[in-house]
């Protein structure tokens, strides 16, 4: 870990609220990392430590920052609760790692791939809220009422993502998630959008602030885009493209359904990390207890022979004479209701 010569600790590399837990994918520069020092120099157990250390750290907020705890980098890095392992590797896995003002440590290279990310999101954010603004803009003109001044387009990564104007009412049912993304997981551009967007470094660039769900058309309720949104609010980053999404979805697991799976893992997993996996296993596990169910006697039991035999009879009666009554003919014998006995 690298600290300052002067004894003043730097600012933080990344803006506090700079949060791209939404973003499925860190970028790698290859060939940096592998005429690194570090793959020089450290060992193979310390490096895989490091790349551990950057992944948590892309989805800390700050993001490309970590907090200065044994404890939590221990768990971080892969050792658990086994803190004196990790203290073997500890200099080694947090090679070029700095400690700010906030307390907190930064990883100068993270910080860079992160910042562009966050400039990316905050960008899309500001265009889509001018979207917004312009189509309130369309209806208030047409009412001849004052126009609303478009939000001004952030300069540096250190801007916010812009705040929603309150004078615009909330999207509804039209624009909720389940009609904003398509089948590959990215936002889909609205009516007013002419120009295209570059996604950044990241995937799945949504909001800061989640927005209020409606109920998704039932043609998309087991799409696997719609099941990888449905595990996000739960901290569950999938990918749309994961070959056992894809297979859980074409076999008709439904949005509720895999909601259900990602709330018993929190309550398993209170305060740990959840893999896509430990909730796939939950769904295998009650698919499996719910073929071992059984519901003997809750069907309508099957008619006798000899009960199946009058009923045929009955219907051939209907037939020939036209009665429709439910009570059988007198006229008509049936031989098997007859003592069984000598004939003549």
């Amino acid at each position: 870990m690298t600290t300052s010569s002067t004894g003043a600790l730097p600012a933080p590399l990344t803006p506090a609220d700079c949060n791209l837990q939404d973003f499925a994918f860190m970028p790698l520069d290859v060939a940096r990392l592998r005429d690194s020092d570090m793959a020089a120099y450290e060992s193979p157990e310390a490096c895989w430590a490091a790349v551990l250390l950057w992944s948590a750290a892309w989805h800390q907020v700050p993001a490309a920052s970590l907090p200065d705890d044994d404890r939590f980098l221990a768990k971080a890095a892969g050792y658990g609760r086994v803190v004196k392992e990790w203290t073997n590797v500890r200099d080694g896995a947090l090679h070029g790692w700095i400690k700010c003002a906030d307390g907190r440590l930064y990883h100068p290279v993270v910080a860079e791939k992160a910042l562009e990310s966050w400039k990316a999101k905050v960008h899309h954010q500001w265009k889509k809220e001018c979207d917004r603004i312009r189509k309130s803009n369309k209806q208030r003109e047409a009412e001849g009422r004052p126009l609303l001044p478009l939000p001004p387009e952030p300069c540096s990564s250190s801007d916010n993502i812009p705040a929603e104007v309150k004078e615009i009412p909330a999207e509804t049912a039209p624009h909720s998630i389940g009609n904003e993304i398509d089948d590959a997981g990215n936002p889909l551009e609205n009516a007013l959008k002419g120009e295209g967007e570059g996604q950044g470094e990241g995937q799945g660039q949504g909001e800061l602030k989640p927005r209020a769900t409606t109920a998704q058309p039932e043609s998309r309720a087991n799409t696997p885009a719609a099941l990888s949104m449905a595990m996000r609010p739960f901290g569950i980053n999938s990918n749309s493209g994961d070959p056992r999404l894809i297979a859980l979805a074409d076999q008709g697991v439904t949005v509720a359904t895999m909601t259900a799976a990602c709330e018993e893992a929190k309550r398993v997993k209170r305060d740990e990390a959840i893999p896509p996996g430990f909730v796939f296993s939950i769904l295998e596990r009650w698919a499996k207890e719910a073929a071992s169910l059984s519901a003997a006697g809750a069907a309508q039991p099957r008619a006798s022979p000899h009960q199946g035999r009058q009923a045929n009879m009955q219907r051939l009666n209907e037939r020939l004479t036209g009665n429709r009554s439910h009570d059988p003919d007198p006229r008509i014998i049936d031989i098997n209701d007859r003592p069984a006995g000598k004939v003549g």
